[in-house]
């Protein structure tokens, strides 16, 4: 069953929402008994979320995770250029949020006329544990309308979400690699070929054998 969940398809933005909602859920309720219980101090609410998230990819198979990678190490797998593009300008942080911490790194790229493109890494390490979930949200997207298209591909034998509008010609495409980064392409002006193009300049092995790599703590950043 485990082989099952790590091969999901489902968009992911889509997921992590939901896990996030379930597990503000699951806080909210124990600070509730808490309040009750006249003795008990109230959790924090950062690390009674990241706690179930935690626990939640414990119980799901995952691996616990990591301090996520520096943000410096994702900028640098981000290309130089693309094809028919220069590299206009680029950024990055390592950040907390209700307890789940991440890093990422962005670019973006600029053609002619209003031609660009943005290419994102996010390791989202403090909901690794949890990706399989995916696999109980609605597989296979294929919708089309006179607007665009969405729909799940698989390229270079790793599946991605795809989508299209055709309306400034925004295209996307999304992978989660090593059920840990998430990486987005994100194109207004181009085709989804020059969307694909910019995907394959990723080195997306690379970024893979990172998996097990972990960042730099808190403590020792200080």
């Amino acid at each position: 069953m485990l082989s099952h969940l790590h091969n999901s398809r489902a968009p992911r933005r889509v997921l992590l929402a939901a896990c996030l909602a379930l597990a503000a859920l699951g806080t909210a309720h124990a600070q509730q008994g808490n309040s009750t219980s006249g003795n008990a101090a109230t959790p924090n609410l950062g690390d009674a979320l990241g706690g179930f998230l935690n626990s939640m990819g414990a119980a799901m198979g995952g691996s616990q995770p990591v301090a996520p990678v520096d943000f410096h190490s994702l900028q640098a797998l981000l290309p130089a250029s693309l094809p028919g593009m220069k590299r206009a300008n680029g950024g990055g942080s390592n950040s907390q949020s209700m307890g789940v911490k991440s890093s990422t790194a962005h670019a973006q790229y600029r053609g002619a006329g209003n031609q660009s493109i943005q290419v994102s890494i996010t390791d989202l390490t403090g909901v690794a544990g949890v990706m399989g979930m995916s696999n109980i949200l609605p597989k296979d997207t294929d919708s089309e309308s006179d607007d665009g298209y969405e729909k799940d591909v698989t390229v270079g034998g790793r599946p991605m979400h795809e989508k299209f509008t055709k309306a400034g010609q925004q295209g996307s495409l999304q992978v989660i690699v090593g059920k840990r980064f998430e990486v987005d392409v994100d194109g207004t002006g181009v085709s989804m070929e020059a969307v694909h193009a910019a995907m394959g300049q990723m080195d997306l092995t690379k970024l893979e054998s990172m998996k097990s790599q972990s960042g730099p703590t808190q403590a020792a950043q200080k």
